[in-house]
C-alpha cells in the first residue's frame, strides 16, 4: 500500500510539472486536469485505507493503481510532446473541426509527435478522456504539413467507433467469410484438422476469420475516410509513408496491394485522378508461414466482398456531416500562388493546401536533393502560412 501510495504521489507531482508548461491549445491542458482530478481521488482512497484492511482487498486496490498509472503513463508523454515547438501547430484547429464535424461536436484533439514510424491514434476510447482524440504523428516528421492527409486515416478510427462501423460491417463479413469457407471445403477441412490438434473447432475457425477481417475493415474504412477528406493528398501522403509495400503482412492488415486496391478504388469512385504509375512498383507484403497464413486466406476474401459495403459507410457517413471534398479549382488558385512563391490568401480549405503543396512537390520531382531544400523549406512554409492565413480568414469573418 505505501508502494502504491508513492507511486501515485509522483504521478501527481509530475503532472503538476506538466501543468506549468506552455501549451499552444487549451485541449491538452484540460486533459491534464482531468487525470489529475482522477489520480487525486485515487490518492485520496489510498490515504483512507485503514491499516486493518484484508491483504485480498489491499491487493486489489493495488492492482488497479498499478493499472491506471501504466495507462496513463505513456498519454503523459504524448501531452508533453504535443508541447514540442517543432509540431506544426497550424493544423490542430481544422483537424479539430474535422472531428467535431465528423465523429463529435463535443470532441476534442490532441495532435502529438512520437518515437513511432508511422502515425497512431487513441481514437477517443480512454476511459478518463472519453471525448479526446489522440493524434500522434513520427517524431522526426512532425513539422512536415505534407503528411497532414495521413491524420484523416487515424481520424477515421474515432468514426468508426462513434458510428456504429463494427456493428454495422460484421453481419456482411461474416456472410462473406460463411460463402469463403464453403467455396473451398478441401481446403478448409485440411485446416480443420491442423486446429482440431489445438482444441479447435469451426466455431473458433469462424471467430478467428471474423477478427482478422474486422479489424482489416476498419482500417479500409480509415483509408476511405481519409481518401475522402483530403482526395489526392491522402495518395500521395500515404504512398510517401509506407511505400514500396512488401514486408511481412500481419493480420489486421490488408496485404499491402490489396490495400492500394481497395484506396485505388475509392478514388475512383470519388473520381480522383491518380498517377496510374504511383503504385506499379508497390510489393507484396506476404503472411508467415503458420495457420495465420491460412486462416488469412478465407478472412481475406470476405474482406474483398465487404469493401464496397465499407466504403460506402465512410462516404455516406462523411456526406451526412457536411464534410467537404477539396474542391480542385480551388486546389490549382493555391497551386499557382505557392509557384509564385506566396501563400494562399483565399481561404483555402486544410486539404486544398495540402493537395496544392502535394502538386508543387511532385511537379518539381520531390525536392530531395541537397540543392532543393531550401524550396522544400520554402513549401512547407508557405503551407504552414496559407492554413494560418485560412484560420483567421475563417475566424474573422464568422
Amino acid at each position: 500500500m505505501a508502494s502504491a501510495r508513492r507511486r501515485v504521489r509522483a504521478f501527481l507531482d509530475q503532472i503538476r510539472q506538466l501543468e506549468a508548461s506552455d501549451f499552444p491549445h487549451a485541449d491538452a491542458r484540460q486533459a491534464l486536469a482531468f487525470i489529475r482530478d482522477y489520480f487525486e481521488t485515487r490518492q485520496n482512497l489510498l490515504r483512507r485505507m485503514p491499516d486493518s484492511v484484508t491483504d485480498a482487498v489491499a491487493d486489489e486496490v493495488c492492482q488497479n493503481t498499478n493499472r491506471s498509472l501504466s495507462s496513463y503513463t505513456e498519454v503523459l508523454g504524448f501531452i508533453l510532446r504535443s508541447t514540442n515547438v517543432r509540431n506544426a501547430f497550424e493544423m490542430h484547429f481544422p483537424l479539430k473541426r474535422l472531428v467535431q464535424q465528423a465523429v463529435d461536436p463535443d470532441a476534442r484533439l490532441i495532435v502529438s509527435s512520437e518515437w513511432n514510424f508511422v502515425p497512431f491514434t487513441y481514437p477517443m476510447t480512454l476511459d478518463l478522456l472519453p471525448d479526446f482524440a489522440l493524434v500522434g504523428g513520427p517524431a522526426p516528421e512532425s513539422g512536415n504539413p505534407l503528411i497532414i492527409p495521413l491524420a484523416g486515416h487515424e481520424i477515421g478510427h474515432s468514426a468508426w467507433r462513434a458510428h456504429g462501423g463494427k456493428e454495422q460491417v460484421s453481419p456482411v463479413a461474416l456472410l462473406g467469410i460463411d460463402k469463403a469457407l464453403d467455396a473451398d471445403p478441401e481446403r478448409r477441412d485440411a485446416l480443420l484438422e491442423e486446429l482440431k490438434k489445438f482444441g479447435h473447432d469451426i466455431e473458433y475457425l469462424q471467430n478467428a476469420c471474423l477478427f482478422s477481417a474486422m479489424r482489416q475493415l476498419e482500417e479500409v474504412f480509415c483509408d476511405q475516410f481519409g481518401l475522402y477528406v483530403f482526395g489526392e493528398a491522402y495518395v500521395y501522403a500515404y504512398d510517401y509513408f509506407l511505400a514500396p509495400g512488401g514486408g511481412v503482412r500481419t493480420a489486421g492488415y490488408p496485404s499491402a496491394r490489396d490495400r492500394v486496391r481497395f484506396l485505388l478504388d475509392g478514388a475512383k469512385v470519388l473520381e480522383i485522378a491518380v498517377d496510374a504509375t504511383l503504385f506499379a512498383s508497390w510489393q507484396e507484403s506476404s503472411p508467415r508461414a503458420s495457420l495465420d497464413g491460412e486462416i488469412l486466406f478465407f478472412a481475406d476474401q470476405a474482406v474483398d466482398a465487404s469493401v464496397a459495403e465499407v466504403r460506402s459507410l465512410a462516404f455516406d457517413i462523411l456526406k451526412s456531416k457536411d464534410v467537404a471534398r477539396p474542391d480542385p479549382a480551388t486546389t490549382t488558385k493555391v497551386d499557382e500562388a505557392f509557384q509564385s512563391q506566396i501563400p494562399d490568401c483565399g481561404g483555402a480549405s486544410l486539404a486544398e493546401i495540402v493537395s496544392a503543396g502535394w502538386r508543387y512537390l511532385r511537379r518539381k520531382g520531390g525536392l530531395s536533393a541537397e540543392a532543393d531544400l531550401a524550396e522544400y523549406d520554402m513549401l512547407c512554409e508557405l503551407m504552414l502560412k496559407s492554413i494560418e492565413v485560412s484560420e483567421f480568414k475563417l475566424r474573422v469573418e464568422a
